[in-house]
């Protein structure tokens, strides 16, 4: 029989609608209908599971006269949602930003995001590069290190202040000096998971990690095992985009081969596994984005030397991968699909190959068939050397940027997805991610 567990906290972890209920923790559950927290300052603030109490009657019997009005009090908080556009370093301005997806205001206040020449080694520049919102915070890679020399660092950013939180280690895997670059990061359960590129390996064994930092308390771990050619490492290339899907954690590798079928995915439960699982590892060639829609994962791949990029479904009941899309830039060279995204009940993704040229977004109500939303090369870019960067929502619009060919040129451009029209909304120095920053007055 069970030993007892003295559990002085229950609740105190709030409503968990993410993990499995056998990996709840002891003060977290799945509902707590008319519940609230009442905190008992005596005990240093630690609180109790009361019934909330019911509305207190304004007159003298229950139904007893009638309501002749209502009076519409205005919150003393409202909240302001702004879309922040990373640039290079071309000028002084760090961001770009809008709250409406029309006027855009440069921003020389925050710290500026890691340089696109930071990802130069191997096949970095089809990595996701993402960074991310976190409560009232925009969270990504910064830019104060010398790549080599120093550890790369984390950012935050209030809308006011930027604070350097973290600097990554040196790794496991690597050959000694600090990590490259990071190259993907996500927010799940609280935590802020980021993918990293460690120096040393080659082709199928690149190295790297993936790692979680908790904002709340500073604390960075590693998850699972490190990324390499080495005893216990998983092999198949550096993490490259990360995705929370069925409580578990997944990893797209990519490494500088151009072989065909070699494609990887690894998982992991994070708070429990000590290991990754590869769940596939035969895709066409290397992985650049992943996304979970409708119940569904979906992975967007580079071009191998024989075949062309593709985008593959996971289909969540089989477990089983299968090709849904194929591009028709073929096989070698940049080809990949980038930045697959939901918005208002669709998949986004761009297709992407500079030497055929294609630079196409590319759209799919089904996960199933997919066609092109716009045709960026001919209608907007006239040009395939600008790599595609981010998609994020605003309101009711769809935002894909795409980044500038240099860190100080300025033909980078953000398109906009406004009630089914496509427009060209602005050119500048951008450098690819996008974030929504909210804050409150």
């Amino acid at each position: 029989m069970a030993s007892n567990v003295a559990n002085y906290d229950f609740g105190g972890g709030g409503i968990q609608l993410v993990k499995n209920p056998l990996h709840l923790a002891d003060n977290e559950a799945t509902q707590l209908q008319n519940a609230e927290l009442v905190l008992n300052e005596t005990t240093g603030g630690a609180g109790a599971l009361s019934k909330r109490g019911g509305l207190a009657v304004l007159n003298s019997s229950a139904m007893s006269g009638s309501v002749t009005g209502i009076l519409p009090l205005t919150l003393l908080t409202s909240y302001t949602r702004t879309l922040y556009i990373a640039k290079g370093t071309e000028d002084s301005t760090t961001f770009v930003t809008t709250t409406d997806g029309t006027t855009l205001t440069n921003s020389t206040t925050s710290p500026r995001l890691c340089d696109f020449d930071k990802y130069t080694d191997e096949n970095n520049a089809r990595n996701a590069r993402r960074m991310i919102s976190f409560r009232n915070f925009i969270v990504y890679a910064g830019n104060n290190y010398t790549q080599d020399t120093d550890n790369p660092e984390i950012t935050v950013f209030d809308g006011t202040t930027g604070t350097l939180v973290a600097r990554i280690p040196v790794g496991p895997s690597s050959n000694g000096n600090p990590p490259f670059v990071i190259t993907d990061m996500i927010t799940a359960n609280g935590l802020i998971y980021f993918a990293v590129h460690d120096p040393g390996g080659s082709g199928a064994n690149l190295c790297g990690r993936v790692m979680s930092l908790d904002l709340e308390t500073g604390v960075i771990k590693q998850i699972a095992t490190a990324f390499g050619g080495g005893t216990n490492e998983m092999s198949g290339g550096a993490p490259s985009c990360l995705v929370f899907y069925q409580s578990q954690l997944w990893v797209g590798l990519n490494g500088s081969a151009t072989t065909d079928g070699i494609g990887k995915i690894v998982r992991c439960y994070p708070s429990i596994d000590t290991s990754w699982t590869a769940d596939v590892s035969n895709l066409v060639s290397h992985v650049s984005s992943l996304c979970a829609f409708s119940g569904d994962l979906y992975a967007g791949t580079q071009s191998s030397i024989s075949t062309g990029a593709k985008i593959y479904k996971r289909t969540a009941s089989t477990g089983a991968w299968a090709a849904v899309a194929t591009s028709g830039g073929g096989a070698g060279g940049s080809g990949h699909y980038a930045s697959i995204y939901e918005h208002s009940s669709a998949l986004y993704a761009v297709e992407f190959h500079t030497t055929t040229p294609i630079v196409h977004i590319v759209t799919s109500a089904d996960g199933t068939t997919w066609t092109t939303s716009r045709d960026v090369d001919a209608n907007d870019s006239g040009t395939a050397a600008l790599f595609p960067g981010s998609m994020l929502t605003l309101g009711s619009d769809l935002l894909v940027v795409f980044r500038s060919t240099d860190i100080n040129d300025n033909d980078g451009f953000l398109m906009r997805l406004r009630s089914g029209t496509w427009s060209k909304l602005a050119t500048d120095n951008y450098a690819g991610p996008l974030a929504v920053l909210v804050t409150k007055a």
